[in-house]
């Protein structure tokens, strides 16, 4: 058992008020303390979670993905003080929260997630802000993660707000997130 065990809260965010099983749940090992928060937008959901816990690591799973227990030594053998683990994103070379570890410390020191963005591409700005502050991003390849399929509710509309307010709110990445964008 890895001794970073004792010091990592799960956070499972969830929108899904009446949902009573969380399939996430089998993946977490015995004994890690879980803070399901059910919440909205997903945003405010992640940071009440991680305010919650009282450990220096966060794992972050999404309500509706399964992991085998290899993944989870491994994140815990990758995750440390300068480094952030996660899901590898589909656009943008950067690490989405399906499933995302980090210090604690680091939420704090970028300021959390933005809640203004919602239940769309928080994320992706949580990654930027992580990586513009120094912490190394690690990704897991996406086919170790399996995840139920549900429709993508967001509208284009929704989506070319979000692109500009994160190209506005971090000049230095728009390149990169245009281009993910258009492919």
């Amino acid at each position: 058992m890895n001794s970073k065990m004792a010091d990592v809260t799960v956070v499972i965010p969830t929108l899904k008020q009446s949902r009573s099983e969380i399939p996430t749940l089998d993946c977490v090992p015995e004994g890690v303390p879980v803070k399901i928060q059910r919440e909205s937008p997903i945003s405010k959901a992640r940071n009440r979670g991680v305010e919650r816990a009282d450990t220096e690591y966060v794992i972050e799973l999404d309500d509706d993905i399964e992991f085998d227990e290899a993944l989870w030594e491994e994140v815990l053998e990758t995750v440390d003080r300068g480094t952030v683990i996660g899901m590898a994103d589909w656009d943008y070379g950067l690490i989405v929260t399906r499933l995302i570890a980090f210090p604690r410390e680091a939420w704090t020191t970028v300021g959390g997630f933005d809640e203004r963005l919602g239940s769309h591409m928080e994320d992706t700005d949580f990654a930027i802000k992580l990586d513009h502050a120094g912490y190394e991003l690690r990704s897991i390849p996406q086919e170790r993660i399996e995840h139920v399929p549900h429709e993508n509710r967001i509208s284009t509309t929704d989506r070319a707000w979000r692109l500009v307010y994160l190209c506005l709110k971090h000049p230095r990445y728009a390149r990169r997130l245009i281009r993910g964008t258009l492919g």
